[in-house]
């Protein structure tokens, strides 16, 4: 980590700062217990709040961390004692995965909450503006030590920066190659669904069985029309659109159907039609599912 000196000359902290969040010690202390009370109405909203706060142990164990890192602020002992406990802070915010968005929200409020304690406790405006310079000074410093935590867990490599940077690249334009690879190969196949559509299509008045001719010709359109889904769907992932997982069960789906078209050409395998049909229901059901997950 950068030298502690510099860290608060860049944020321009002095002796002054120090006395004056000194002098609002025994203001924050009453209030500690609010604080931790409102901040815990503050991020319960968040959507990772109950992955992290999973049981009461936890919760009671980060509320009297959540305490003491509030009054530590105000201690007036900003040394080097002081920096590697924000250190071991961030660090545990990086070993549970938490995001570095939901860490910035809470300084937020935490920065909102003490302005409003200031304005509440402090009468002269003037004051109040010296003091507040001197919370959003240290408020800033935390963070900084907090965001340097998750830079340096992203530094760490297996082999180099360079060589993982290039291998990156590489798979990266390797998987784009294979992507417009599957896109020449869906062109070719929907050209070859097409003279099979035209053949079927030309020879339903030359069949024998005008009804299996049809159906036939149903089965090559419902192939055809899969095929369609499937470039657009790849096109759309090469533009930078994501992947849905819908287009794949809907493959599953016209599979079946055409299958079931098939066999109602041919009697006496009722078993086989309605296994089919039990498919199409459980792909039915899974398809809706996916489509409310994915919206």
């Amino acid at each position: 980590m950068e030298n502690i000196e510099s860290i608060k000359a860049h944020y321009g902290f002095t002796s002054g700062d120090v006395k004056n969040l000194l002098s609002l010690k025994p203001v924050m202390e009453r209030r500690r217990d609010e604080f931790v009370v409102e901040f815990y109405n503050y991020v319960k909203n968040f959507e990772e709040a109950d992955k992290v706060l999973k049981d009461e142990e936890t919760i009671k164990r980060h509320q009297d961390a959540l305490k003491v890192w509030f009054i530590n602020m105000f201690s007036g002992d900003y040394g080097g004692e002081y920096f590697s406990g924000l250190e071991k802070v961030g660090m545990a915010h990086v070993k549970i995965s938490l995001h570095a968005h939901y860490v910035n929200a809470a300084f937020h409020f935490v920065k909102s909450y003490a302005q409003g304690v200031l304005r509440k406790e402090v009468r002269d405006t003037e004051e109040i503006a010296f003091l507040e310079r001197s919370v959003e000074k240290i408020l800033d410093i935390n963070l900084d030590v907090f965001t340097s935590s998750y830079i340096e867990e992203e530094k760490k490599f297996f082999l180099s920066p360079k060589v993982e940077s290039w291998l990156i690249q590489m798979a990266d334009r390797f998987s784009h190659g294979l992507n417009l690879i599957l896109v020449l190969g869906l062109v070719l196949l929907g050209v070859m669904v097409i003279g099979l559509f035209g053949y079927d299509f030309m020879h339903i008045y030359e069949s024998k069985d005008f009804e299996k001719g049809l159906l036939s010709t149903l089965g090559s359109l419902l192939m055809l029309w899969v095929v369609i889904e499937l470039m657009d769907t790849e096109v759309r992932h090469l533009r930078g659109g994501k992947l849905t997982v819908k287009i794949f069960i809907n493959v599953a789906l016209v599979a079946i159907i055409r299958k079931i078209l098939i066999a109602s050409l041919k009697h006496g395998e009722v078993e086989a039609q309605l296994s089919l049909v039990a498919a199409l229901g459980v792909l039915g059901v899974v398809y809706w599912l996916v489509a409310r997950v994915e919206k």
